[in-house]
């Protein structure tokens, strides 16, 4: 049986240097090649997400949170506003 271990900030501190991807995916679509290939600048491609829906937020393609974009001076950021729990199955 997993049991739960409270997290230990010096075991944090071992791995805490160590660099990750982090990624934000507004939506996706699905398309045929053939549309692909005739895209130009100026198309627009329509995802399967609205504005007001949130954006996934990844470390190393695993799911952790959702956020909104926000605006930062000439930049844009995510504003997290859910911590995703990606629950693991163990078999003990």
């Amino acid at each position: 049986m997993a049991q739960n271990n409270p997290i230990d900030i010096r075991n944090i501190a071992k791995v805490g240097n160590v660099e990750v991807k982090l990624y934000a995916e507004l939506g996706r679509t699905k398309l045929s090649l053939k549309d692909a290939i005739e895209y130009d600048a100026g198309s627009i491609i329509t995802l399967d997400k609205t504005i007001e829906d949130p954006v996934d937020v990844y470390v190393n393609d695993i799911l952790i949170a959702r956020g909104k974009i926000v605006a930062i001076e000439d930049t844009y950021g995510i504003k997290i506003v859910e911590i995703v729990e990606n629950k693991k199955t163990e078999n003990k």
